[in-house]
């Protein structure tokens, strides 16, 4: 594998769309094309996590030739002091700074530097772009501070299955229209700011209830249905300039000659049609490999090369990446993968090192750089943005009996219901809903509820549900949780709309109405962040309109899903 001989020649860089070089870009990355060694090609495509690992283990992977690593959580301060030592020690080696990814969708499981912006769907709620391109804004700034050139959002999904738990709140909303618009706007918000963004999840989730990190999942809408919804926000998002795609482990049988194979490994969804029907000319990230969308489908020394051959320019995660690499080559030898496909695939990731400005080029090339940003400015901006998205995104489903405004003189004794601990989907536990101390704030006296309460209108005056639970990877559901909101089994059953005057809060998941059709007081509030909480305080008591409108039918959703399917 040594002999250079054997890489055959590969174009020198694009000339339009979003990875366009210029001049001295493209002889950068010809030379690079002649000079790397044929196993430092393979390590360029891996995206490797920063996770629990060490700091020699992750500068082995710079030394052998990584592509990128991944930043997993939420990046802080912390992870921007490791990626500046890996930055550092690819520079004394002569290489360009690597690409740095993370899932920065906001919400309260993957934000960035500490800041608590909502999640799609609440930005979606506000109904206007302006939103969504602060959005992208500030995920950039936010990215860039913790050394994050590449962001891994937005979430092009549309959530027209009540089920699934993995899109959902992750997503603007079932409108392919409003979808379109609020992704490029937030392509345009990140990207102004000198990073990549990253639409996902290609050919799009949505349809299926099934979680591909769980399971390979499928968008089933007949081919016109899914050129009516999906392709004009994939579109969009091309027209908008995003620099890269994230492929998902979906498959899409009317695209894909009836197979359900997933996009990941679909040279006519990932190649032909991607590529060659929609026009995208930019950089194509795989879906983690470690998801059991992609590794049911096959052993890994099949499937890897496989996703790469079908148009994958970039392989996200590894648990062995030496072993993944040794794949690879073996490919190559069998001829299962070419030294064409990989060079294409190489080319664009040193063209996206390139437009990222990660590339130090020729003296008379370099420009002056841009002012330091007021960083202290920056993240107070951003949290002002929180707050005014958080107000503009709450949404009154239903307040049949004029329950509205809470007022500590006619509703001073509250019985608050919440679901107890909560934890991210790596097991982590999330902080405690502030709502029982805000109210308390207000006058109000506060009771938390027990397995052994009485609901009694003689003790509580008025009864407040409060769900927190956003889409997230790994959850299996998303639906309501008597037993566990109650106590107990028997206390599962029990409900309380003609006992007491009450309100249920989601700050996630909008469907939960399905489970509570009886709830005669009903609010959307989409995300559980700190901002979110405090405004949905202000809005109960009358301080602040409730004008945020439902990005998703819920009523109508739930009639037409039904059961799962």
């Amino acid at each position: 594998m040594s002999n250079r001989r054997s890489v055959e020649p590969a174009f020198e860089g694009p000339e339009s769309g979003p990875l366009r070089l210029k001049p001295w870009q493209r002889a950068w990355v010809a030379r690079q094309l002649q000079t790397l060694p044929p196993r430092q090609r393979l390590w360029r495509l891996l995206v490797l996590a920063l996770a629990d690992g060490t700091p020699e283990r992750y500068r082995s992977w710079v030394e052998q030739g990584v592509g990128g690593v991944f930043v997993p959580g939420a990046p802080d301060e912390h992870s921007a002091r490791l990626v500046a030592q890996l930055q550092l020690h690819a520079r004394s080696m002569g290489r360009a700074d690597l690409l740095v990814a993370a899932d920065i969708e906001f919400g309260e499981h993957t934000g960035a530097d500490g800041l608590g912006f909502p999640n799609a769907m609440a930005v979606a709620a506000t109904g206007r772009v302006t939103w969504s391109r602060r959005m992208g804004q500030a995920a950039a700034r936010a990215a860039r501070r913790c050394g994050v050139n590449w962001v891994l959002s937005p979430v092009v999904d549309l959530d027209l299955n009540p089920h699934n738990p993995v899109v959902n709140t992750r997503s603007f909303g079932a409108d392919p229209v409003r979808v379109a618009a609020l992704s490029r706007a937030f392509v345009q918000g990140l990207q102004g700011e000198g990073l990549a963004a990253s639409a996902k999840h290609w050919p799009g989730d949505g349809v299926d209830w099934r979680d591909h990190h769980l399971e390979p999942s499928c968008n089933s809408l007949p081919r016109d249905v899914w050129m009516a919804r999906y392709a004009p926000v994939w579109r969009a998002a091309i027209a908008s300039g995003v620099r890269t795609m994230l492929c998902g482990h979906i498959g899409l049988p009317a695209l894909d000659d009836g197979r359900s194979r997933p996009a990941s490994l679909s040279p006519v969804l990932s190649t032909d049609f991607l590529r060659g029907e929609l026009g995208f000319e930019g950089l194509l990230l795989s879906d983690a490999t470690l998801m059991a969308g992609f590794s049911a489908c096959g052993p890994r020394w099949q499937t890897l090369p496989q996703a790469v051959a079908a148009g994958c320019d970039m392989l996200l995660f590894s648990g062995q990446p030496e072993l993944d690499v040794a794949y690879l080559e073996r490919a190559l030898a069998e001829g299962r993968l070419s030294w064409a496909r990989v060079n294409q695939a190489l080319t664009r990731v040193l063209a996206l090192q390139c437009v990222l400005g990660l590339v130090r080029g020729p003296r008379r090339n370099v420009t002056v750089p841009r002012a330091n940003p007021d960083v202290a400015f920056e993240r107070a901006q951003e949290h002002q943005w929180a707050r005014e998205c958080c107000a503009a995104a709450l949404t009154r489903v239903r307040d049949f009996d004029g329950l509205l405004p809470l007022t500590p003189q006619r509703h001073r004794r509250i019985l608050l219901v919440e679901e107890g601990e909560r934890y991210t989907p790596f097991g982590q536990p999330l902080p405690d809903l502030r709502m029982a101390e805000l109210l308390q704030a207000e006058g109000f006296v506060v009771t938390r509820y027990r397995p052994d309460t009485l609901v009694d209108p003689d003790l509580h005056d008025v009864l407040i549900y409060v769900l927190a639970r956003e889409a997230g990877m790994c959850r299996g559901s998303l639906r309501l949780d008597w037993k566990r909101l109650h106590g107990d089994t028997a206390r599962a059953m029990e409900r309380h709309w003609h006992t007491l005057p009450h309100l249920l809060i989601s700050f996630g998941n909008p469907y939960h109405l399905a489970d509570a059709s009886g709830c005669r007081c009903w609010i959307n509030a989409y995300s559980p962040v700190p901002a979110m909480q405090q405004a949905c305080v202000h809005a109960l008591l009358g301080r602040a309109p409730w004008s945020g409108r439902s990005p998703v039918a819920v009523g109508a959703a739930m009639a037409a899903w039904g059961p799962l399917r």
